[in-house]
């Protein structure tokens, strides 16, 4: 599963190219949110069809889901539509 690239998108991970340690919650993430805006809620369970592991979802649910969560509320508030630059947090 490769990581999509969202160019407005509020919350991010700090990822360089040599440290890739929070990438997958940011797939995790971008999952959650996915989930989120097409069925208005997305459950740790609802993770397995989209390719993780009991693992996967067990060490990265809360981080991920937090970051999601926060993401859609920028989303729904309309914060970051006006701003160029994306908030970062790690």
């Amino acid at each position: 599963m490769t990581k999509a690239i969202h160019p407005r998108r509020i919350v991010d991970q700090i990822t360089t190219p040599t440290d890739k340690k929070y990438e997958p919650v940011a797939r995790m993430a971008d999952v959650i949110i996915e989930t989120t805006l097409e069925s208005g809620n997305c459950q740790p369970q609802d993770l397995h069809d989209k390719g993780f592991t009991h693992q996967d979802i067990a060490a990265l649910w809360h981080f991920a889901n937090a970051l999601a969560a926060i993401e859609l509320k920028c989303r729904a508030n309309g914060i970051g539509s006006s701003y160029e630059r994306e908030a970062r947090y790690a």
